[in-house]
Order: C-alpha cells, then structure tokens, then sequence
C-alpha cells in the first residue's frame, strides 16, 4: 500500500511540474522596450510564443536567462488557467548620469577613467555593463603600473533590492539618479620594521630604500617635495625596493614583506604601510663572539686601512661583538664601496675561528655595444670617443656619469640610455643607445629697452642675437650666426662661428670665426676702445684633450680695425690656457664644474711697442636638489696695456644678458674685471614645454684702477621665467632692480651663463 501511494505522489508531482498550457497572451507589467530584444529572443528560444503549449519549467528557465541581461533585479511571473502569462519585471534603476570620483591624486585622468565605462543613461542599469565598466577602470589602473586601488560606487544591492543612493564625495552632493564610480587610489604612508628587524634604524632603512613615503613627502615644505604621485607604489617601484632591499645586509631569505592597510584621517586617498618583518641576517649562529683578525679578500680599488677603518668602527679587534655588529660593519664597508662608485661589487661576509673574512668580487666590464639610431647621422667615432667606460676595467659608476656627460655635454643628444647587461657574476657588459636631438638649431641672445634721448623710441632696443646650427652632418660641427644692434650707441655686427670636435678622429677640436662690425661715428664698445668705424676679425682656436674633460686652449686672431681718421690698425692677438668641462648641458646645465683660465695678448702689427697682456680666469658650479638648480659664476680678469694713450688699448666690458641683467649692454668698460652671477632655479614644468621660475643675483665692475672695482659696481637682482621651446632652446624674461632699486624689464635666449 505504501508503494502504490509512493508512485501515485511522484507521478502527481511530475505531472504538476510538467503540466502544459495553452499561451493565449503574453504581457509585461512595465516598459521594457529597452530590453525587448533580447527578452523576446530569450522566450522564442524556449518556444514561450502565442498559440504554443508551455509547461512550468519552461518559462522559469527562460526567466534564468533573461535576469543574464543585467537590466533586471528580480522577474516574476502569472500564468492563468486561460492560457494569459504575465511577466513581472522588476527594473534596475534608472541611471540618468555617471560621474568619477578619486580618493586620492589622480594618478590617472578623469577623463581617461569615463572613457572606459560604458554605460547606457536614461534606462535601468545595466548590471553586466556596470562590471565590465569597474573592471575596464581597474585594467586601466593595472596598465598604468598602479595595483593598489579600490573601486566601489553608489550603487547599493541588499537582498532583492539594488538602489542608488544619493552622496556626497569630495564636497560634491549627488542624487539618487547619478551613478558615481568612485576610486580610491592608495599610496605608502610609511615603513614598520618588526620582529629582530625592529632593532634596525627605520629612519636609515627609508632613505635607503629611496621611497617618498606619505608620511615624509607631507612633512616637507611644498616647493622640495617630489609630485605627490611620486608617493604612490607602482609596480615599477615596488621593484625598486626589493632591489634596494636585496643590496641591504640586514636582510635574510625569510625576511617577509607586505603591504597593510591603515587609516590616516588627513589623507583623501587611501594609505598603505610596508611592513617587513622576519629575522636578521645570520653571520654568526650564536652571538657574541671575539674577533681576533679581518680580512679581506679580492679587494682591488680601495687601501685597504680605509677597509679598516670602518670595519673596526663596529667590530673592535678582541672584543665581544654581537651578529647585529657584524651586520653593521658589513653595511659599511658595503658603504665604503658603494660611495666611492663600485655600486656592482659584491662582498660576503663570513665567520671562521675567531676571524671575519669577507670576500670581494669587483665586477669588470664586459661587452660595450654602441647602438645608435636607423636615423642617427653622428659618425661612429666621435659617438665612441664619447663612452668613457672600457672593457676589462673594475666597473665604477662615476665612469657611466661621465658617459652620460659627454654625450649631453655635447649639445647633440637629447638622451642616452644605458643598458647595463649580466654577462657573469664578476663581468656587467652595457648596451648604450644616443638618442640624438632633432631640433634644427638654438637661439641665443638677448635685448633689453633704455629710455633714448631725442630720438625715437624704438632706437632704445640694444640686442644680441645667435642661431647655433648643431652637428648637422654628423661630424661634430657647430655652425653659428651671430649678430649685435646698438642703435643708440650706433652699431651693428655680424658674424659666423665654426666648431668642430674630435677633428677627423683625434683628440683636437678647433673653432675658427669671422666677425664684422660697422659704426658710422665709431662710437662703439670694441676691445681697442671706442674710434673706429668697421673692424673685421679672423680667428681660430684649437682645443686639445688631455683627459676627459680636460683641454689646452688656443687662440689666433688677426683684427683690422678703420678708424674714424680713415687709418687702418692690424692687430694680431692669441691666448692659451686650460679648461675643464664637465657640465651636462652646455645650453641648461643643471650639474657640473667649469673651470677656465687663459693667457692672453695682442699686438699692433706695425708697432710692436704698443701691445697688451693679461689673464682671464672664470669658473663656474650648477648643483640640483629636488626640483631646485643652483648655479654660480665668478669670472676674474686684468689687462696691461703698453700705451694706453695708442689706438690698440684692450678693455673688458660688463653689461647685458650675458653678464648683468636689466643694464646695457657694456654699460662698463675697463682694464680690470670682476663678475659674479648665482640663479636659483625652480622646475615648475617639466612637459613638451619645460619651464623654470628663476630668483637671481648679478654684480659687475669694469675699471681701469682695481681699486675701484667695489667701489663702482652695477647690480641686478630679481625673478623671471624661462622655458624651452622646441626648434628655438630657451627662452626668458623677467623683472629686475638694480643698485639704485630702478626697475626695468629683460629677455633672453638662452642661459645667462
């Protein structure tokens, strides 16, 4: 009896969940015109259609399928004993706007975030739309480098219900009708050492690190901190730091590293702490231990007392050291290494009877490859005559900064990139590719406006102007033309400069020029003094290279000068000294020395009793740190001229762009000199476009009695902007004040100094 009514209850069931119906209609509770395609697609498939028979099973299979659209968040459904199904569609609501909103320091772009959603406004939501659209934001995050990111939005799903609820993010209120995908990027707030490692100085393992953590770049004054997304960790720079952490000692294979959420009120974004943890390094399994000698092995580049020195800083010879001591001393001779340019060198560290023996592997260079671009149009040699390190050489970074200075030196390149490639443990090859700059030339000059009197306005312009052609055959050829205009003092000169280094693959540059200068009344600044109306020169100048950086300069002028009395002067004039350049630009220096100092003389070819000799010296210094370059000029000169009362009478000059900004151009003249400039540059822009606010200071004096130098000076000082502008180099104005607090406008191209 059981049984049969066992049977008899599974068939009815069955029967019921099977049961079958006529569809005489079909209808919808709410538009869904929106949806309508893919609804209508969906029952078709299942063969809910008008006129067909339909069982249970069926239309609850089809309602499975169309809750997959996204638009819906729930779908119900009547069907009477008519045949008349009724479907019940709840919608999702109805977005009539998106926003993005970021926690933090748009690491990304607004518009670039909209750009990757896709979401249909004016009809529900669509839910598959609105995943594809966080996950798109995410992606985007991820292939910029940034994985610690959070996003989340006002869209709320609790139980059967999915709303929008109305905010306020970033003092911005939105309603219920407005989705807002909200972004909160994190970035790394600070370092937590625990465990053995919390024995270690926090402070010291940061800076070692190299990371603007929040915490610090918060505390800083706002014109030295870095940009604000320097403090976010990106892949690249987590890579950073675990390369910084491989290269500190303290750290052992089980050291732990993480990354922990924390909450900082004052931050909009979200915060992060590096957090390592784990055991120090082992040198010695138990601790103290005596160290009765120290030794090194392997050493080749360092006197091994300074090895010493600091190793026994930490380590005193038969005294109970600890295994942090070790540690220690192990860092610093890592230091003394590190500091003196061999960053590549390799020492490890052991403990054996009472003796400390640590074992140095001084990497070599291996390979150097040169690659130079499809387009590149610099001859091999003067590119290879520029790569200052060489294979077989213990590896030392210095060797790869002057590298780098050399080539920029140039003005020829606008980069370089160099590879450094493992070619075995104690062997480190370097690819280097020059990237050559394509701009067509360089402007340089300047102009500044004095008040004329009793004539017209535009005769108070005083200029200089230069266009420098660089390398445009490739053989290390500087071409310029260069022009002066002094309407008030009534005087204007051309000329054209020539410079080519490493001269058909020697150690030789050489610069040769030609200059005329034309002045109806010969009242006009020249080197002889004033009294003559056009003077044409000729010169050459040889420059040897004994060392990197390092020359021995020449010069050859021969000067015809036609005075106003219609006479002709022929003067014969030269130099020699010895220079050193190490500046990385010769256009917008930030680091370098310069160093100059040259005899020099001249003579008056018919009488040699009337001549000239004396000594210039000028040195120069640019220093950056964070955003700010500083640089400096002193430049010192005297003169001896055998009669002063003869037409060959040479003078120095200060004045102008190059020298003291805001006055004339050789607003003083004389046989002694003395200038010092110093710019205090700030880096607002570092785009297509670079531009620099500028606070400076010039002082200059040209006087026959030395004495008087101090006495009777000229000043500028004040502030300006310069930027550069492709195909043209830099270009600057400002406002300045001179002794007597008279304010007055300048312009430039180029550098000052």
């Amino acid at each position: 009896m059981k049984k049969h009514f066992l049977l008899f209850a599974i068939f009815f069931i069955a029967g019921f969940a099977f049961s079958i119906t006529l569809l005489n209609d079909i209808s919808y509770n709410v538009d869904i015109s929106y949806a309508a395609t893919d609804v209508e697609r969906v029952l078709t498939n299942y063969g809910i259609q008008e006129g067909t028979y339909v069982g249970d099973i069926d239309i609850r299979l089809a309602i499975q399928e169309i809750l997959k659209s996204g638009y819906f968040t729930s779908v119900s459904y009547n069907l009477d004993e008519n045949g008349n199904l009724e479907l019940i569609f709840k919608p999702n609501p109805i977005v009539t706007n998106y926003e993005v909103e970021i926690l933090g320091d748009e690491l990304i772009n607004k518009e670039n975030i909209r750009s990757s959603i896709s979401i249909n406004t004016n009809i529900p939501l669509n839910l598959n739309d609105f995943q594809t659209s966080m996950k798109n934001i995410q992606d985007l995050y991820i292939k910029n480098g940034y994985q610690f990111v959070d996003i989340y939005s006002n869209l709320k799903m609790t139980g059967d219900e999915i709303t929008l609820e109305a905010t306020e993010i970033n003092n911005k209120e939105y309603s219920s009708d407005t989705l807002v995908f909200i972004v909160k990027e994190y970035s790394l707030w600070d370092l937590e050492l625990r465990g053995e490692l919390s024995q270690l100085d926090k402070e010291d393992i940061k800076e070692r690190i190299g990371f603007d953590f929040r915490k610090d770049w918060n505390s800083k004054f706002f014109l030295f901190r870095p940009n604000a997304k320097e403090t976010y960790p990106s892949f690249q720079k987590v890579q950073n730091i675990l390369n910084s952490l491989n290269q500190i000692p303290f750290f052992s294979a089980d050291t732990n590293l993480r990354f922990e959420v924390t909450e900082i009120e004052e931050n909009e974004g979200g915060e992060l702490l590096l957090v390592l943890e784990g055991n120090l390094r082992k040198i010695v399994p138990e601790d103290p231990v005596i160290i009765n000698k120290i030794s090194f092995i392997g050493n080749e580049s360092l006197e091994e007392f300074r090895l010493n020195e600091v190793v026994n800083e930490f380590v005193p010879l038969g005294n109970p050291v600890s295994n942090l001591d070790l540690l220690y001393a192990y860092d610093n001779l890592q230091k003394v290494y590190y500091d003196n340019g061999y960053i590549y060198t390799l020492i490890t560290p052991k403990y054996q009877d009472n003796e400390l023996i640590f074992e140095i592997t001084e990497p070599k260079v291996g390979d150097v490859e040169i690659t130079q671009e499809a387009t590149a149009k610099t001859k091999p040699y003067i590119v290879e005559s520029l790569v200052k390190i060489k294979p077989g050489e213990v590896f030392n970074q210095q060797k790869l900064q002057d590298t780098y200075t050399s080539f920029m030196g140039t003005g020829f390149f606008k980069d370089i990139k160099i590879q450094p490639i493992q070619q075995a443990e104690d062997v480190i090859g370097f690819k280097i590719t020059p990237i050559e700059s394509g701009k067509l030339g360089k402007l340089m000059g300047g102009v500044t406006w004095t008040l004329p009197e009793d004539q017209e306005w535009y005769q108070g312009f005083t200029g200089e102007l230069e266009v420098q052609f660089l390398n445009p055959f490739g053989y290390g050829q500087t071409f310029s033309l260069n022009s002066a205009l002094n309407p008030m003092r009534n005087y204007y000169s051309v000329g054209f400069d020539y410079d080519v280094i490493k001269l058909a693959g020697s150690n030789l540059n050489l610069g040769a020029g030609i200059h005329y200068t034309v002045s109806e009344d010969g009242e006009y600044y020249s080197n002889i003094g004033g009294y003559a109306t056009n003077y044409l020169s000729l010169s050459v100048a040889p420059r040897y290279s004994i060392q990197d950086f390092s020359y021995i300069t020449s010069s050859f002028t021969y000067n015809n000068y036609k005075l106003v009395d219609e006479s002709n002067l022929n003067v014969l004039s030269g130099s020699a000294g010895y220079l050193y350049n190490s500046l990385d630009s010769p256009y917008r220096p930030h680091n370098g020395q310069y160093f100059q100092i040259n005899g020099i003389g001249g003579v008056e070819t018919s009488n040699t009793d009337n001549y000239y000799i004396g000594a210039t010296t000028e040195g120069k210094l640019f220093y950056s740190f964070y955003k700010f370059t500083l640089g400096s000029r002193l430049k010192l000169g005297t003169v001896y001229n055998s009669n002063s009362d003869s037409n060959l009478n040479y003078q120095f000059n200060v004045g102008g762009m190059y020298s003291v900004r805001t006055s004339d151009f050789y607003a003083q003249e004389g046989e002694n000199l003395l200038l010092f400039n110093t710019e205090l540059a700030y880096e607002l822009a570092t785009s297509q476009v670079p531009l620099d606010l500028i606070a400076y200071f010039d002082y200059g004096s040209a006087q026959d009695d030395v004495s008087k130098l101090f006495d009777d000076s000229i000043l500028s000082f004040g502030g300006g902007l310069r930027f550069t502008v492709p195909l043209l180099g830099q270009i600057g104005f400002g406002y300045g004040w001179d002794e007597a607090l008279n304010g007055k406008v300048w312009f430039g191209f180029g550098q000052t100094f």
